[in-house]
């Protein structure tokens, strides 16, 4: 029981951060102008950087996969 409380509250924790980040820039005068911004930003990135987010979280989760999921069993 106290695993699924502890998931509730990360999960409280991640929704309540998302809102402090995205919530101010997106103002309730025009949001799909801040949309539209967001949009062209993540689309005028190169592969590179793409590659190197990719490998970033890749590296990540086999940290993950190597060192912390054994040592749950």
């Amino acid at each position: 029981m106290a695993l699924a409380e502890r998931d509730a509250f990360d999960v409280a924790l991640v929704v309540v951060a998302l809102v402090l980040v995205v919530g101010p820039p997106i103002s309730a005068s025009n949001p799909a102008a801040a949309v539209g911004r967001a949009v062209s930003a993540v689309a005028s990135l190169g592969p590179v950087a793409y590659l190197v987010g990719f490998g970033i979280c890749g590296f990540l989760f086999m940290t993950y996969v190597v060192l912390y999921l054994p040592t749950t069993q």
